[in-house]
């Protein structure tokens, strides 16, 4: 197995982390949104965790982008959309981070790992054309 191949395996691999974490976290604030609970420490962990992790996500890809032949690389959606979920989960932190009422910064998580949801699916089916 060549270093390309590892690359793309990791990077496969690592989809459903990331989704995951995503759907977990929209679970999290969601609940958080509903009900009221203050935004505790586990919800910034999971914030920065969620952020950092799809962003070794684009790292990998953009890696394996670069790598691939020039025939062989996905359309620029997949790319352009895998930036642009990526943006969303770290501007929800932001502005959860910004936020001064406890349920806002649930809100702002929820609607930013929607928004990173949904774009992380259309990407995959931009590039795999298929969701599995």
């Amino acid at each position: 197995m060549t270093g390309l191949e590892i690359l793309i395996k990791a990077h496969s691999g690592l989809r459903w982390l990331v989704l995951a974490l995503i759907v977990i976290g929209i679970g999290r604030a969601g609940w958080g949104w509903l009900s009221s609970p203050a935004y505790s420490r586990f919800d910034r962990i999971w914030g920065a965790i969620s952020s950092a992790l799809i962003d070794l996500q684009i790292l990998l890809g953009v890696v394996i982008f670069f790598l691939l032949d020039a025939e062989a690389r996905p359309s620029l959606w997949h790319p352009g959309l895998m930036i642009s979920a990526a943006l969303s989960v770290h501007l929800g932190a932001i502005f959860a981070r910004r936020s001064t009422e406890d349920r806002r910064k649930h809100y702002a998580h929820l609607l930013a790992y929607l928004i990173g949801l949904l774009l992380v699916l259309l990407g995959i089916r931009v590039v795999r054309g298929s969701l599995f």
